[in-house]
């Protein structure tokens, strides 16, 4: 039986960060809600759907979904940190695709 090569994996060289539940402040305005998103793009708490689509949208494997209140929402991300399950998978060269901070001189 042919084996299935595995899945492209993104750069090693550039790693997506993953933020820490202390560096996520809860709105000062009131939201459209709290969607929080597990696997995409990007992980973290957003507040309108747009912008939690930008993150997960065409993203195999994404998990997402919206919580009550932002304080239900912080809960189930940091027990997401503090597993593990937290991934962001940024597109290659998309919006969320992490920077080059330096170029190397020719």
């Amino acid at each position: 039986a042919a084996s299935r090569p595995s899945a492209p994996r993104a750069s090693t060289s550039r790693t997506a960060v993953i933020p820490h539940p202390s560096d996520l402040a809860e709105p000062t305005s009131k939201p459209e809600g709290f969607y929080l998103v597990i696997v995409g793009q990007e992980v973290g708490i957003f507040y309108t759907w747009k912008d939690t689509a930008l993150r997960v949208l065409e993203i195999s494997g994404a998990i997402y979904y919206k919580c009550k209140t932002f304080q239900q929402a912080l809960a189930d991300y940091t027990a997401a940190y503090d597993k593990g399950e937290l991934r962001a998978i940024p597109s290659p060269g998309g919006p969320f695709w992490p920077a080059v901070l330096r170029t190397p001189s020719p």
